[in-house]
């Protein structure tokens, strides 16, 4: 029980030191998953103030793949420019996610679909590469092979994520989860 209580003293000091310190601290730091948990602290104190800071804790939840919260970013940066530019690329990545989905569930044919490309993230090469290959789907998932990887692309219908995974040689090299 001593074990447990002081755990959760640590845990509870380590929190409350988090709150005291700024965005930009915190994802320079990398605590993505508190800035994304917090998100709707964010959104509340600078919505239609300062979407800079928005924008990265909107990035924070991307880096985490956590593309559901990022679109509650998304939703309050309209105001300026830059976080119209940043809530599209959110929606973007969102819209992809989705189209795979579909592509594995229903075999939808997402050949033609024009929307932003997306080289910057491994879902955005993934969605270019099912458009011009259309794979083969089995068992709810499909196979690519880049050139360099086998990418390993499948829907989890219970935890509503894309999984890919890449291997070299049948090794097991990366693995990325899109909520």
């Amino acid at each position: 029980m001593r074990i447990l209580m002081i755990v959760f003293l640590f845990v509870f000091l380590k929190a409350e030191n988090l709150q005291n310190k700024n965005i930009v601290y915190l994802f320079k730091h990398n605590y993505y998953n508190y800035l994304c948990a917090h998100r709707w602290t964010y959104i509340n104190r600078y919505e239609s103030k300062r979407e800079d800071l928005l924008s990265l804790v909107a990035y924070a939840c991307l880096k985490k793949h956590y593309l559901t919260y990022a679109l509650d970013l998304a939703k309050a940066m309209r105001y300026t420019k830059e976080g119209r530019v940043n809530s599209t690329y959110i929606i973007s990545l969102f819209t992809i996610k989705n189209f795979i989905m579909r592509y594995i569930e229903d075999g939808f044919d997402i050949s033609k679909i024009q929307i932003p490309n997306i080289e910057s993230d491994d879902l955005g090469k993934i969605f270019n590469l099912t458009k011009k290959i259309k794979p083969k789907i089995q068992n709810g998932e499909y196979i690519i092979d880049d050139g360099e990887y086998n990418i390993s692309v499948s829907y989890k219908i219970k935890t509503n994520e894309i999984l890919i995974q890449f291997y070299k040689r049948s090794q097991l090299i990366k693995k990325e989860r899109y909520w």
